[in-house]
């Protein structure tokens, strides 16, 4: 005969033994230790509220991080994304060509899986277009000796304008044979920074993996490394959750900044690269993992990221190119690895600091139009982040 009663009871302690019960004290396991933090993230803060202050004819916003080795990443904030709504942390901004770091990765990536060479030629993997030689090399593409002409400097681009089509979807043959003039020199011969390389480099992994960058870089990078405030796309703006920094731009050079808010981006994605939007956050985290911890690509593949080819005549506009890497040390006035950007209505800059092994990444919701207001912004905040971070040498080891 059952002993209903028994069992009544073990299924209880299972149940207790499984589920916890209330009144219990449970043993949990020893918190881990939060990092400090810096001593100086006054000093941080101060620089981005000093640059605010310097353009009080604009209501602009800057978003900021900071990492050190050991410590917390900083993050601040100042200014607005539109009058009277403060820029605030989470708010995500178009990254613009930072972009090109990320698919420099991943293009590295599918080397390491064997589906792609550094030296394939691009016949290999595309039609032929007037003005683009087929024996160009994906390493060309990605450090920029290709000698193929930069669409944004033909004056008919489709950019800061009136009347711009940003819905439109560029098929890559219409850009090339509106945009793409002759090559500066044979590939190999100049480095010549050059946005129409990219646009052929997302052709190139398009028709090797069968799939969209977007997709890889999610696949590779952003989902494993949990970049979730990272979204890149051909155009779409963010899902609704996200909030993004307001872009501003004098469109119409009348001296006065409007407002390009939930204006579709499609136009320069297939103008030129997909777009990310990102936040300083993400961007420092990607930053450390890249180049100080080396954990993204292995050890030859970040050697092959940083080499500056030789052999070339430099870029007049000064930096120096590996693959989807700046080296800024003739701009900056320090060594630097890693990439800035500027976009309508957005500019940035997500630099690893090797000497020190620090990464930061500056964000402003201005960018293009007037080209001088952003370089100026983008230049002061990073000036101010450059003494910072060198008064405070010793604290940062």
């Amino acid at each position: 005969m059952v002993n209903w009663k028994h069992l009544w009871k073990l299924l209880l302690i299972g149940i207790i033994s499984a589920f916890g019960c209330l009144g219990c004290t449970v043993e949990t396991s020893p918190e881990v230790p939060s990092l400090p933090e810096l001593l100086y993230t006054d000093d941080f803060q101060a620089v981005i509220d000093k640059v605010l202050l310097d353009y009080p004819e604009h209501e602009l916003g800057i978003s900021a991080a900071v990492s050190v080795p050991g410590y917390r990443t900083w993050t601040g904030v100042s200014g607005y994304s539109q009058p009277g709504v403060p820029i605030s942390e989470d708010m995500l901004f178009d990254v613009a060509s930072i972009q090109k770091n990320f698919e420099a990765a991943l293009v590295l990536k599918l080397v390491e899986d064997g589906v792609l060479f550094l030296d394939d030629s691009i016949a290999k993997y595309l039609p032929s277009y007037p003005n683009v030689d087929g024996q160009i090399t994906l390493r060309q593409l990605l450090n920029h000796t290709s000698g193929l002409f930069n669409v944004f400097e033909h004056p008919d681009f489709p950019w800061v304008k009136t009347g711009v089509d940003y819905a439109k979807e560029w098929p890559t043959e219409e850009v090339i044979n509106n945009f793409v003039r002759d090559p500066y020199g044979p590939p190999g011969y100049v480095q010549h920074y050059s946005s129409t390389n990219y646009l052929l480099i997302t052709d190139v992994i398009e028709a090797a993996t069968g799939s969209t960058v977007p997709d890889e870089i999610d696949r590779y990078f952003l989902e494993p490394m949990q970049l979730e405030n990272t979204l890149i796309s051909m155009g779409e703006p963010p899902p609704a959750k996200y909030p993004v920094a307001h872009p501003w731009v004098d469109i119409d050079r009348d001296g006065t900044l409007e407002d390009l808010s939930g204006i579709p981006r499609t136009w320069i994605a297939t103008l030129t690269h997909p777009v990310m939007f990102s936040n300083p956050d993400d961007l420092v985290h990607w930053l450390q993992a890249l180049y100080y911890e080396g954990s993204v690509l292995s050890s030859d593949s970040l050697t092959e990221m940083l080499t500056i080819p030789e052999n070339t005549v430099l870029d007049p506009e000064g930096g120096l190119y590996g693959l989807g890497t700046i080296d800024f040390i003739d701009r900056l006035g320090m060594h630097t690895q890693g990439h800035s950007g500027s976009s309508l209505g957005y500019c940035g800059l997500a630099l690893y600091l090797p000497e020190y092994g620090v990464s930061l990444a500056i964000l402003i919701n201005t960018g293009e139009s007037p080209a001088e207001l952003a370089g100026y912004m983008l230049g002061d905040t990073w000036s101010g982040f450059k003494a910072v971070i060198q008064e405070n040498q010793e604290k940062l080891e």
